[in-house]
């Protein structure tokens, strides 16, 4: 079943952003728009041992997200600290199976990811909120290159691989980034609603495709 933001995200924005989505159109989608980045860390042997992850809201749901966190109130565009220490790490509360939308691969083989860890939350000059969080790279990684992934699997959220993504310490070791098919990623979503009749009722029944409308970013130079 395809999960809708309330239970991806917990927290007061919810009933904002439910209500936003169901004054559009049935079964439009995506809702929020999510510009992501990654910073692999490595550890004192150059083992991939930790990802930190950008994201980067769209205007709409910023404004969403300033109104109902009761953010920079006296409009001059800068959070306060005590702002900040008050919200960080809402973005960060995942429910009902979703894990952060973030996959890393090797070879094939899916890397286990820990909990995510907040790092900071800032209001961009462009009026964007911009999160960055966290998360341990569990296991053994193994060789080879790191294929990453950001997506919501319902495609409720759409995530783009937009922001400059790095590893820490190693400038020159920058992610070639494959933009997702696009063209054959809404054939595919087209295909899906024909199998159920076109009839997408909300959140309840939309394909689950969120995984065809993903960029990749491949880190080839890594240990």
């Amino acid at each position: 079943m395809a999960r809708s933001l309330l239970m991806i995200f917990s927290g007061p924005t919810l009933a904002t952003a439910m209500c936003l989505a169901s004054a559009q159109a049935s079964g439009a989608h995506p809702h929020v728009f999510i510009d992501a980045g990654l910073t692999l860390t490595t550890d004192d042997g150059g083992r991939v041992a930790a990802v930190e992850v950008t994201w980067l809201y769209d205007e709409l749901y910023t404004l969403i997200l300033l109104q109902d966190y009761g953010l920079d109130e006296d409009f001059d565009g800068r959070l306060t600290p005590e702002e900040v220490q008050a919200t960080l790490g809402f973005d960060l509360n995942w429910n009902s199976g979703f894990e952060g939308g973030l996959v890393l691969s090797r070879e094939g083989e899916t890397l286990g990811l820990g909990a995510p860890e907040p790092v900071s939350m800032t209001l961009r000059p462009d009026g964007r909120i911009e999160t960055v969080h966290r998360r341990p790279v569990t296991g053994d990684p193994g060789a080879g290159a790191i294929e990453a992934q950001v997506y919501d699997e319902a495609f409720f959220i759409a995530f783009e691989a937009t922001l400059p993504s790095s590893v820490s310490g190693a400038p020159d070791c920058a992610p070639d980034l494959v933009r997702a098919d696009l063209d054959a990623a809404y054939a595919a979503l087209e295909a899906e609603l024909a199998s159920i009749g076109g009839a997408v009722a909300a959140e309840d029944n939309f394909p689950a495709v969120g995984a065809l409308f993903a960029d990749k970013l491949v880190f080839s130079c890594v240990r």
